[in-house]
């Protein structure tokens, strides 16, 4: 493969990662105003906070079996997509209950990334240059939370709290269309 196209597969991959920690952070930055809406205590966000690392966590290893299985293309595509409407779930959420299963989905959709990123890393790129290219994308996770938390509170203090998880959706959701979609 070239190296100007493996290296925008590096960017891309990175860019998935941003999106996905925007997703991540973006509870924890609407911690007051879900506490306003939905009458949360501290346990009861504990416990939303903790939905999506329960089926991220557990959703590692039958992952790694999907990838060697599916291949990254086809789990990326259904990832990004299940992130998406995750995000999406989440802004329409009419309680607690429905904004918990969403955090679920989101553990769910955003279990492949860093599997799926190391094995298209080693599918694109030779030996000698695979640790910058997971540098990239694991840059991207320390990036997001940097520049995700005040971005995401801007959309909250502006917006409200549903149009910050509606615009992380749209986010997934267009760069599922530019990456899986278009370059199938």
């Amino acid at each position: 493969m070239h190296a100007q196209r493996r290296w925008r597969i590096a960017i891309l991959l990175g860019a998935g990662v941003l999106i996905n920690y925007f997703d991540r952070v973006n509870v924890s930055v609407a911690h007051e105003a879900l506490h306003d809406e939905f009458g949360l205590t501290n346990v009861g966000f504990g416990y939303l906070v903790s939905a999506y690392s329960w089926t991220y966590a557990a959703l590692q290893l039958p992952t790694g079996a999907l990838l060697d299985r599916f291949g990254v293309a086809l789990i990326g595509r259904i990832a990004a997509l299940l992130w998406s409407v995750a995000s999406f779930a989440a802004s329409a959420a009419l309680g607690v209950r429905t904004f918990f299963a969403s955090r679920l989905l989101l553990g769910l959709g955003e279990a492949p990334t860093f599997p799926a990123n190391a094995k298209a890393v080693g599918y694109w790129f030779p030996r000698d240059e695979r640790s910058l290219a997971t540098a990239v994308f694991d840059a991207a996770a320390k990036f997001a939370s940097a520049i995700g938390v005040p971005l995401i509170g801007a959309a909250v203090f502006r917006l409200g709290w549903r149009w910050s998880f509606a615009l992380t959706g749209l986010v997934s959701f267009l760069w599922l269309s530019g990456v899986w979609v278009r370059n199938r």
